[in-house]
C-alpha cells in the first residue's frame, strides 16, 4: 500500500500479537528524536491500522495508553496530537500561579496547642448511597506489581536510605509532573507536600495561616472536620453559601469593611449539594482574592469525576499571583488513595509547612505510597480516572431516568456535572426521616451513607449518592418510594 503521508507511518517489523506496544514504542521514539513536534497531528486510528494491515482496536489501546501517559493528547473533533506537555518537554513554570513568597503572609507560633473537642453538627439532610467509587473498580493487579516490587527493593536498604524515602519524594514528584503535564498548574517542585489525613491536612494548613481572631468564610456549614479545625485555632467563622445567587456580591460587600484572612471553597464540587462555581465566578474571586489580599483555600476531592467535555478548571489554574493554596486527595480510588493529601501553595509556605513536626512514620506505608507513585508515572492513574468516569456518567445517567420516572411528582434537582452525589429536594410537606423508615419497615433496606447523621429534625433534602450503584436496587427503592409518597399525599 502507498504510504499518503508526510513521513512513513509503515511500523518496521510489526508483530501482530504485541504490536499495540510497538505502536506505543514507535511514536515515543518519534517524538523523543523531534520528528514529531508538540501540536502534530497523528493519522486517525482506522487509517494508521489499515495502512500497518492490523486491527483498528489494537492502534485505538496504543493511542489511549500514550493519551494517558501525556505523550498524545485528543479533543473531541480535532483528532490525536503530540501533547504539548509530553514527557520529553520542559514544563515552563506559570510566574502568575504560585509564587516564591506567600503573599498572604504566615503565622509563626510554636507552642503546646488545647486539646480541642468539637461540637457536633447535625447535618439537615439524609446522606443515602456512597460518593466514592466501588473499590473492586481500583486496577489492584497494577498496583500489587508495583507494590511487590518496591517490598522487595526495600529488602536491600539500608537503614538510613529507608528512611530516607518517607520524604516521599517520588510521589510528590510525579504529582507534580500530572499536576503541570494534565492540569497545566505551572508548578516548581518545591510547591507540593504531601500530608496524610485530610484532618491533619486542615490542621497544619491552619496552623501556620490562621491565628486568634481571623476572620475566615466558611461555604461548607455542614463539614465538621473543618469546623473543627477552624475552631480549634479560634478563628471568627462567617457562612455564605455557594447556592446564593449573589455569592460573589456577598463577598465582595464583606471584604469592603472586614479584613478576611481567609476563605475556603470547593469550587468543583462542594460540600454536600455538589454545587459547581461557574468559570466567571471563579475569576471574579481570585481577583478579589488578590485585590484584598485574602487567601483562598481550596479543596477538590473530586478531580477525577466530571462529566463534560473538558475537565473542570480549579482556582489553583487561574492567575492567583500566590494566593490559593490547593489541597486535594490524591484519589477517590481507595482508602489509602484518599488518606494522601497533596498541599500546593507558594514556596514560602510548603517551607514553613514542612518546618512542622513530622508525621509520625507508624501513620504510613511508604511502600503503597510509592506504588501509587509508579501507577501515577505509568499512566495507570489516569487510566483508572478514565474508566471509572465513564462508569460514573452511565450510573449518573441510569439513576436520574429512575428519579425522573418514579418521583418526578416529588423531587426537584439538577443533573451533577461533576462528582459523585445528586443533591435532592422533596416536597417540603414530607419529612424523609419518617418517609425512609416506613421503607425499612416494609423490608427495603435504605442503603444510607457510611457517615450519615440521623437527624432529630425534620428534612425534606436528600445526598444521593451513585459511585457504587445497583439499578436493580435503585430501581426498586424509587419505586417503593414512590408508593409510600403516594399512601403519604392521599
Amino acid at each position: 500500500m502507498k504510504n499518503k503521508y508526510s513521513m512513513n507511518w509503515v511500523i518496521p517489523n510489526l508483530d501482530k500479537a504485541k504490536c499495540t506496544s510497538q505502536i506505543e514504542e514507535f511514536i515515543i521514539d518519534l517524538i523523543k528524536i523531534k520528528n514529531l513536534q508538540p501540536g502534530d497531528h497523528l493519522p486517525a486510528y482506522r487509517s494508521l491500522a489499515k495502512l500497518n494491515q492490523i486491527s483498528e482496536s489494537s492502534v485505538r489501546r496504543a493511542y489511549i495508553k500514550l493519551i494517558d501517559g501525556n505523550w498524545l493528547a485528543s479533543n473531541p473533533g480535532s483528532g490525536t496530537i503530540v501533547s504539548a506537555n509530553n514527557p520529553s518537554e520542559d514544563i515552563p513554570h506559570r510566574t502568575s500561579g504560585f509564587t516564591e513568597h506567600f503573599p498572604a503572609g504566615l503565622i509563626y507560633i510554636n507552642k503546646k496547642e488545647d486539646i480541642f473537642q468539637p461540637a457536633f453538627i447535625e447535618a439537615p439532610f439524609v446522606a443515602v448511597g456512597t460518593d466514592f467509587p466501588s473499590p473492586a473498580a481500583f486496577p489492584e493487579d497494577k498496583f500489587s506489581e508495583y507494590y511487590n516490587r518496591f517490598r522487595e527493593e526495600s529488602r536491600k536498604l539500608s537503614q538510613a536510605e529507608l528512611l530516607n524515602t518517607y520524604d516521599a519524594r517520588y510521589l510528590k514528584d510525579n504529582m507534580v509532573d500530572y499536576l503541570n503535564r494534565k492540569r497545566g498548574f505551572g508548578l516548581k517542585y518545591n510547591m507540593l507536600d504531601v500530608v496524610k489525613g485530610r484532618k491533619s491536612t486542615l490542621d497544619r494548613v491552619f496552623k501556620i495561616l490562621i491565628n486568634t481572631g481571623d476572620v475566615v468564610i466558611n461555604t461548607s456549614p455542614h463539614d465538621s472536620k473543618l469546623l473543627a479545625a477552624l475552631l480549634k485555632r479560634n478563628a471568627n467563622v462567617f457562612t455564605i453559601s455557594r447556592r446564593d445567587p449573589d455569592f460573589i456580591e456577598r463577598i465582595e460587600q464583606m471584604l469592603k469593611h472586614t479584613r478576611v484572612r481567609a476563605i475556603h471553597i470547593r469550587p468543583q464540587c462542594s460540600f454536600p449539594e455538589s454545587f459547581t462555581l461557574s468559570e466567571d465566578s471563579c475569576k471574579q474571586l481570585v481577583q478579589l482574592a488578590k485585590k484584598h489580599r485574602m487567601c483562598i483555600i481550596e479543596e477538590e476531592d473530586d478531580h477525577e469525576f466530571w462529566y463534560s467535555t473538558t475537565p473542570y478548571k480549579p482556582l489553583a489554574c487561574y492567575d492567583h499571583d500566590g494566593f490559593v493554596i490547593y489541597m486535594a486527595a490524591l484519589s477517590k480510588a481507595t482508602s489509602d488513595a484518599q488518606s494522601l493529601r497533596a498541599v500546593v501553595a507558594s514556596v514560602q509556605f510548603i517551607n514553613e509547612l514542612q518546618t512542622l513536626p513530622a508525621q509520625p512514620i507508624e501513620e504510613r506505608d511508604i511502600i503503597k505510597e510509592q506504588a501509587f507513585a509508579e501507577m501515577i508515572a505509568k499512566g495507570d492513574m489516569a487510566d483508572y480516572a478514565r474508566q471509572i468516569r465513564l462508569q460514573s456518567k452511565t450510573y449518573r445517567d441510569e439513576l436520574h431516568l429512575i428519579l425522573n420516572h418514579y418521583l418526578h411528582k416529588f423531587v426537584t434537582y439538577a443533573i451533577p456535572e461533576h462528582g459523585l452525589t445528586f443533591w435532592l429536594k422533596f416536597d417540603e410537606k414530607f419529612d424523609l426521616n419518617v418517609m425512609l423508615k416506613k421503607l425499612d419497615d416494609g423490608g427495603i433496606p435504605v442503603p444510607y451513607h457510611p457517615n450519615n447523621q440521623k437527624t432529630s429534625i425534620k428534612t425534606n433534602h436528600m445526598m444521593l449518592g451513585f459511585g457504587a450503584f445497583d439499578i436493580n436496587e435503585a430501581e426498586g427503592g424509587a419505586k417503593m418510594l414512590n408508593m409510600v409518597f403516594s399512601e403519604a399525599s392521599s
